[in-house]
């Protein structure tokens, strides 16, 4: 039996967040398991240095914005038999439309936690979204086989989000990493040749999307509080936009340049430098579905210090691979300096942990209950390719 399943998304841009990182180890974790799982993005072309055997289709196409797309609707239209399923990524943009009108029950849609109640406070934004979704994006997902979801936490989430979802039909799928053969000796040494003054430092290091989402100014808040100088705060993320410019700024008005660094986007051997020298990675976040860089940390036996509305701070809290804290300055304070007064055998247990708890809730070489779930959907609709 052949198999054979697209996902579509806009953009592989790693700046973009976490779909684009995990979106390969999807593919692969099918790949292993008799699924040909092709990935098509419709923005520019862009050089992807590790295939690791998954066909990539670019459509170079960045005329206009969310996600709409001339030559998506043509080469849906000539190619939409040649795939048992298509998976779409992401809300709120013209794909999920033209899926219902061109593959009409033939589609997933990862939400990728863009129904997170969290965005009720985004007032303006949240006005233009319920209209768009009461015209369209309701009637794009009930013509979905499922809506997919990644953490129990965003499962328990929905029915508090912004919209009215009731119909739907939502299915939470294993979610994870495809661990790799990473050289962390290499990484190490990768990444103190570029931050070498911060070698004799312990580092707290967080790596993502500079958002306000991600609480990142309650964290500088709560960091400057800390009384140790042997820490230091390393904030890895796109800097060219708005926000982090001001939180730049906010860091200088304070005088705390030498004690919370930002570092720009950091990528392969570098980022996997960062995440393996750190003491503890950390995410503050007022809302987070899942969280790829919480599972990276635990992949390379780094403890992380999360906010509990983080997705997968259930299973960590569980597995006591790290420290879960509430979103606010307080809390995140507490929390760091409960981390940095742990003994060094406390700390060498949260790193033994966090190898474990990766291995048990988000390796998908591992686990395969998400390729099990494509295949189930595919035969029970008897359009298996030859």
């Amino acid at each position: 039996m052949h198999y054979k399943v697209l996902s579509i998304i806009d953009s592989l841009n790693p700046k973009d967040g976490g779909p684009s990182h995990s979106l390969f180890d999807i593919a692969l974790s099918n790949k292993q398991n008799n699924i040909q799982h092709d990935i098509l993005y419709i923005g520019k072309k862009q050089k992807i240095n590790d295939l690791s055997g998954i066909k990539i289709i670019a459509l170079n196409d960045s005329i206009f914005k969310y996600g709409i797309s001339l030559r998506l609707i043509f080469w849906l239209y000539q190619n939409k038999n040649n795939y048992n399923l298509f998976i779409i990524h992401g809300l709120w943009q013209f794909i999920t439309l033209l899926s219902r009108i061109i593959i009409p029950n033939k589609y997933l849609v990862f939400t990728h936690g863009m129904l997170d109640p969290y965005f009720k406070s985004e007032k303006f934004k949240s006005f233009k979204k319920k209209i768009y979704w009461n015209i369209f994006e309701k009637k794009n997902l009930l013509k979905a086989k499922f809506v997919l979801l990644n953490s129990i936490k965003e499962k328990k989430q929905i029915n508090n989000t912004f919209v009215k979802t009731n119909g739907i039909k939502f299915k939470l799928i294993n979610y994870g990493i495809y661990p790799k053969d990473i050289n962390f000796k290499k990484s190490k040494l990768k990444f103190y040749s570029k931050f070498k003054f911060l070698k004799n430092y312990k580092l707290i290091v967080y790596i993502g999307r500079i958002h306000p989402k991600k609480g990142l100014d309650i964290l500088i808040d709560a960091f400057e509080k800390i009384d140790n100088k042997r820490y230091i705060l390393l904030i890895a993320g796109d800097i060219n936009n708005k926000y982090a410019k001001a939180l730049i700024q906010k860091v200088k008005n304070k005088n705390n340049s030498k004690k919370i660094i930002f570092a720009n986007f950091l990528k392969g051997e570098i980022k996997w430098g960062a995440i393996s020298n750190a003491a503890s990675t950390i995410l503050p976040s007022h809302g987070e579905n899942f969280g790829v860089s919480i599972a990276e940390s635990l992949l390379a036996g780094t403890p992380v210090i999360c906010s509990n509305k983080v997705g997968t701070s259930k299973q960590i809290k569980e597995s006591n691979a790290g420290i879960i804290v509430k979103n606010n300055k307080l809390s995140l304070y507490q929390g760091i300096m409960k981390f940095i007064n742990l003994s060094q055998k406390q700390k060498e247990k949260l790193s033994k942990n966090s190898i474990t708890c990766f291995n048990k809730n988000f390796n998908i070489k591992i686990n395969h209950n998400f390729s099990d779930f494509l295949k189930k959907i595919i035969n029970s609709n008897k359009n298996i390719l030859n």
